[in-house]
């Protein structure tokens, strides 16, 4: 009976020694301050309308590139008339511009001609009033010099007239360039009334309804992507032997009885505390030691998200172990 209770005794402080070798050798870290997050997406029109068309639901599941809702495009169709009216009246103006110029080279070309005739006139007439006897009268020198001087006046007046074509050509092309533009604008604005899912996900706190008049860049809804990981908290102290691809086994509260696979991402660049709004100052006389916090980025296995994405909403709080140097299959 002695000798029983000895080998039972023997047997439990072997067992006792055992568990706490196996302890004292276990090298995994574990930490309840986790909790799975990912990225929330504010959704807004980037014009002012009314909600036409809604297209989803609370909680629904939409793609990127998915129309979301309509809103009212009939003041944007008259933005887009209005645009093109104006091009089609500086268009109008550019072509009569381009119609004047012509008309200025050709009445400058007349008025050279006519200026150089009169200049001749001029001069023969300059010749013959010198002559004794005169071969014309004073009147006769005095008109072929007026007539000279109107004909050099009609030559600045045509040359001007040209400048002034070509001056309202420019401005006419700048008033197309500009019609253009605002047609261009136009159309964006018309094409801002389809509101777009810009990622992958499901549609969160929706808050508006048709009909509803939204101003730009008023949030309507949000989409929490379907990329979902985890951040851990883990203590400075536990952070030995932590690196890019240790794998991590995690449990989810809201998910019992499963148990998450995945892979440290990244660790932190700073502790928690220094991306706070009143990071500590440790220069100062008070000071005491507080273990700071780390934040590691853990992503779940391909196969786990796939199976439970629907499941895996951000804010829902794990528990996540993670062993030193094991990395991930």
């Amino acid at each position: 009976m002695k000798q029983a209770l000895r080998i039972i005794g023997g047997l439990l402080v072997l067992g006792t020694l055992a568990v706490l070798l196996f302890f004292w050798l276990d090298r995994t870290e574990t930490t309840t301050d986790a909790y799975v997050t990912g990225r929330i997406h504010p959704v807004a029109p980037r014009v002012t309308g009314t909600v036409q068309t809604l297209r989803v639901n609370d909680n629904q599941h939409v793609r990127a590139g998915d129309i979301l809702l309509e809103l009212d495009t009939r003041d944007f169709d008259v933005r887009v008339e209005q645009a093109r009216a104006e091009i089609d009246r500086a268009t109008g103006q550019l072509a009569s511009a381009e119609a004047q110029i012509v008309e200025a080279d050709a009445s400058i070309v007349a008025a050279e001609a006519s200026a150089r005739k009169t200049a001749l006139d001029l001069r023969r007439a300059a010749e013959l009033v010198n002559e004794t006897p005169r071969g014309v009268s004073q009147q006769e020198y005095d008109a072929a010099k007026a007539a000279a001087d109107s004909a050099e006046a009609n030559r600045a007046s045509a040359a001007a007239r040209k400048v002034a074509a070509l001056a309202a050509r420019e401005s006419a092309k700048a008033q197309v360039a500009t019609g253009e533009a605002s047609l261009h604008d136009a159309l964006l604005a018309y094409g801002y009334t389809r509101v777009i899912a810009p990622v992958s996900g499901y549609v969160g706190r929706r808050t508006v309804e048709v009909g509803a008049r939204v101003n730009a860049g008023q949030t309507l809804l949000s989409i929490v992507s379907d990329e979902v990981w985890v951040v851990a908290n883990y203590k400075e102290t536990q952070l030995h032997g932590m690196q890019r691809g240790t794998e991590a086994s995690m449990t989810v509260d809201a998910i019992p009885g499963v148990t998450f696979i995945g892979h440290v991402d990244s660790l932190s660049p700073a502790s928690g505390s220094q991306f706070a709004l009143l990071p500590p100052d440790n220069a100062t006389g008070n000071f005491t030691k507080v273990v700071q916090r780390v934040p590691v980025k853990i992503l779940f296995s391909a196969g786990d998200l796939g199976r439970y994405r629907e499941r895996l909403a951000p804010g829902l709080s794990t528990i996540v172990k993670i062993r030193e140097g094991e990395q991930a299959r």
